[in-house]
């Protein structure tokens, strides 16, 4: 069973409750954002290759190295 994300929003709410729904939600990104961090930047790290310039780059061979 599939359920379409905007089937759980309100139909019709007042601006100010919009406003005061979206902030909550802003809120709980930001917290666990912060809660989370070290993880967060911990797995980018592991699963993210780095695009070194050629020059940088880690070589298989060590006679190059002086």
């Amino acid at each position: 069973m599939s359920t379409d994300l905007y089937d759980l929003f309100p139909e019709e709410i007042s601006d100010e409750t919009a406003f005061h729904l979206v902030n909550f939600f802003i809120n709980i990104a930001s917290e666990l954002e912060s809660h989370y961090f070290t993880q967060m930047r911990r797995y980018i790290n592991d699963n993210t290759p780095l695009d070194l310039p050629e020059g940088l780059q880690n070589k298989s061979n060590t006679d190059d190295l002086f």
